[in-house]
């Protein structure tokens, strides 16, 4: 061996091991072999599976298989190889055959002949039931699981709406001018109204129950809210009114009438969704590129110095809903004035904004940072109106869906926690300009992405503001307070208005910060919940209106079913099962039912609430029985026991011995007899002579056929020769199921008729179901008597569902 080590060290270029190391060939073998791995690693093998398949699963998108787009960029180049490889070029995918349309926007101004949307629709479109309501596409529910979840984000988190179908009229002009004639709609009695001097200075949002002009208590038209500008000093005012849309043309009309407005010559009304066709389409699109809201959708009606202007789709109003609220908004919006930004884009109108109102900005500021402090939305004043001037959300976002929670860092100062200064609800965007600047303005959310993608400062989740040119958006915060019995602040939150196009980025970054989004029927939830009457009441136009569509809604239900499947309500001895009959009703009941109206007087009702809560006491009923005869008394019900509460329920009269029995566990409530059903007989007849007159013409047909020898020509006829005989058929058997006569509705069971149950659920809060009505006011009269004779402690009824017989215990009390 020694040998052999002699002559290898003689060899030239040959090292001996451990001893010294040629670091050239030693790092050039060393990156062949990693040159080796990376192209075995890289290169795709013999497998039938694509280079997105090899993706892990969380990974994997089906659209990746078409689109290279989607896949890691590192990946994208060897994909789009193996595409092009396995793709035949001459043969036409079936998927490419679809229509699509040229022009997305096109298609959405299409798709709007039926309803209108709201900004947020695509989003809501793809996550919830949409529903047609009062001309506009709504979400209703979401195709989740949700309803205990919503009822916990009102309670504990926060739930966010958009509840941008509720549109706002602009009067401007002298304040008296505007009083006088709006004090012809309203009555004191019913609450605050447009003159009160909490609600003159602009800081406080109001609400009110209007009617036709001079006709209190009758004609109802409906509940609104109102909001005065902070201008106080000028002569001339501005107010905005908001109504819903089932309410919104007739207020429009109402209010042209009584100051006598006529409408510009250059503004045409906008009467409901325009059929147009492309070429125009095309024309409107680009026209309306520059301008925020066409003039189409803010018609102005003019008379001397009063304008009203309809701001129907120019403002955008978002609800949050729970006590995490003030996190939130805290999370969402960034103050301007915090950014020292030389890129604001036109920034005339900000920077005089700053040098007049700099205490406004200041104020606005502090009240800011309070939010993240404050606990829970009712720290605030009562209705309060906070102005802002924020920049553009999507700035802000953060890096992932977070829960915003409050911190103690700031607190709202005592000098603020009762009223606010006037010059904390200044905002710039009463000035439709400046609307129409903060629209025009806005930037693409391609830019925005960009920005992201290279300017977030880590552990901030905000962008470089003062390396940017931005937006600046003026909005309001209104503060709506909690009402509920049981648990005090329930339902309270806030308001934000915006102007026409920031509904979605502000969307984005309510559900981006933990907000329980939410659609109508959340909505309903909180107005049960709160014991809140609903907008649209019996003696409304448009409460007569909605009651009449559900009606048919229910019996076009009801008759699909098959004869043996549907319940038979003349033996239950129920005759209006799908809807409240109160013009019968208050014609039993009253001596003049033409002159009905829902009783709105707040003392009135708050003392009648005090006699249900005082049974012990003695009660005079003399004072009150001559303002209940005409009248309608919103009620509220709530089963003691268990059971069930529907819509269109019977509130019945108990008997003596009815009420002796309530102490007794085992009894549930009286059960109503089976009544006979007269028209039973009829029925089978009338069916029988129907399937016996449709054979006999069905033969004479064919006979037809065979003497005119069309046997081999078969025509098919557009409308059947038996059409007419089979819709008369079904109009018969509908009077038979649900006869038109009715025998009289007070004592058509046996027990008296009080009133109706409209609207009912299942109340997470008291474990149990309530619902809302109204009762006649000589009915509660006599309800009165009884339990005076009766000497119960507790205000107790029967109710009854339209599908039982079983009569139920319930609570009554009166809302307000």
């Amino acid at each position: 061996m020694d040998h052999l080590h002699k002559i290898l060290e003689n060899t030239p270029g040959h090292v001996r091991p451990g001893n010294q190391l040629d670091a050239d060939s030693f790092l050039t073998a060393r990156n062949q072999e990693i040159q080796a791995l990376l192209k075995e690693i890289q290169t795709p093998k013999k497998c039938n599976k694509m280079i997105f398949q090899r993706l892990p699963k969380k990974m994997r998108r089906r659209v990746m298989s078409t689109t290279v787009k989607r896949m890691p960029k590192d990946l994208r180049a060897a994909h789009k190889k193996s595409i092009e490889k396995q793709m035949n070029k001459h043969v036409r995918r079936r998927k490419d055959y679809r229509r699509k349309p040229k022009s997305r926007r096109l298609d959405y101004m299409r798709r709007q002949k039926n309803g209108k949307w709201l900004e947020t629709h695509v989003w809501f479109a793809k996550r919830f039931h949409i529903v047609l309501k009062d001309g506009y596409k709504l979400p209703k529910s979401s195709h989740d699981k949700t309803y205990r979840a919503c009822y916990r984000a009102i309670g504990n988190h926060c739930l966010a709406q958009d509840v941008s179908y509720i549109s706002c009229i602009e009067l401007k002009g002298p304040y008296d001018q505007l009083i006088e004639g709006l004090m012809h709609h309203v009555n004191q009695d019913c609450g605050r109204t447009f003159k009160a001097k909490c609600y003159e200075q602009g800081t406080r949002e109001g609400s009110i129950f209007i009617y036709k002009n001079g006709t209190y208590p009758y004609e109802a038209i409906g509940r609104v809210s109102f909001l005065w500008d902070t201008c106080v000093q000028d002569k001339i005012r501005a107010l905005w009114i908001w109504a819903e849309p089932s309410i919104y043309a007739q207020l429009a009309k109402e209010l042209q009438t009584t100051f006598n407005l006529k409408q510009n010559d250059s503004d045409i009304l906008e009467s409901g969704p325009p059929v147009l066709k492309k070429p125009k389409l095309l024309e409107i699109i680009k026209k309306s590129k520059n301008t925020a809201i066409p003039a189409l959708h803010t018609p102005s009606f003019v008379n001397g110095t009063i304008k009203m202007t309809l701001l129907k789709g120019s403002l955008n109003r978002l609800r949050l809903t729970g006590p995490l609220s003030n996190s939130v908004l805290s999370r969402v919006l960034y103050p301007a004035v915090l950014v020292n930004s030389n890129n604001f884009i036109d920034e005339n109108w900000w920077s005089s904004h700053l040098k007049v109102l700099k205490n406004s900005t200041d104020i606005q500021t502090n009240l800011w940072e309070s939010l993240n402090g404050a606990d829970r939305p009712e720290s605030y004043p009562s209705n309060c109106v906070i102005g802002f001037h924020t920049i553009d959300p999507r700035l802000v976002f953060p890096m992932k869906r977070t829960k915003a929670l409050p911190s103690k860092d700031f607190l709202l100062t005592e000098d603020y926690s009762f009223q606010l200064p006037t010059v904390a609800s200044v905002s710039k965007i009463w000035d439709s300009k400046v609307r129409d600047w903060s629209t025009q303005n806005k930037m693409p959310n391609c830019e925005i992405n960009m920005l992201r993608s290279n300017c977030v400062i880590n552990g901030n989740d905000k962008i470089a503001l003062d390396e940017h040119s931005m937006s600046i958006i003026p909005i309001l915060l209104i503060q709506r307070p909690g009402q509920n019995q049981t648990r005090p602040g329930y339902g309270s939150g806030w308001d934000i208005v915006l102007p026409a196009g920031w509904a979605m980025p502000f969307w984005l970054g309510l559900i981006m910060n933990g907000c329980q989004p939410g659609g109508l029927r959340e909505t309903t939830t909180m107005i049960l919940e709160r014991c809140l009457p609903r907008s649209d009441e019996p003696d409304t136009e448009a409460g007569n209106l909605r009651a009449m569509l559900e009606k048919e809604e229910a019996m076009k239900k009801y008759f699909r079913l098959p004869p043996q499947m549907r319940v038979n309500y003349i033996k239950l001895g129920f005759q209006t099962p799908f809807h409240c009959p109160w013009d019968i009703l208050c014609n039993e009941w009253m001596l003049d039912s033409n002159n009905k109206f829902v009783l709105r007087n707040t003392k009135l009702l708050a003392q009648l609430q005090n006699l249900t809560l005082n049974l012990k006491e003695k009660i005079n009923l003399e004072d009150i029985k001559s303002d209940l005869k005409t009248c309608l008394v919103p009620i509220r019900l709530e089963l003691s026991q268990k059971g069930i509460l529907k819509p269109n329920s019977h509130v019945c009269l108990p008997t003596l011995d009815d009420l002796n029995n309530i102490g007794d566990k085992s009894n549930l409530g009286p059960l109503e007899k089976i009544h006979k059903d007269l028209n039973a007989f009829k029925r089978k007849v009338y069916r029988l002579e129907h399937k016996k007159l449709l054979r006999s013409l069905r033969r004479k047909r064919v006979l037809e056929k065979k003497k005119r020898n069309i046997l081999c020509k078969r025509y098919k006829l557009k409308v059947s020769p038996t059409s007419q005989i089979v819709k008369e058929y079904l109009n018969q058997m509908k009077k038979l199921w649900i006869p038109e006569e009715q025998t009289p509705l007070k004592h058509s069971c046996s027990r008296i008729i009080l009133g109706f149950s409209c609207n009912s659920h299942f109340s997470f809060t008291k474990s149990k179901y309530v619902g809302i009505g109204y009762m006649p006011g000589p009915a509660l009269i006599e309800l009165f008597n009884l339990w005076l004779e009766s000497k119960i402690n507790l205000p107790y009824v029967l109710i009854r569902n339209p599908s039982t017989n079983h009569y139920r215990y319930a609570l009554l009390s009166i809302t307000i």
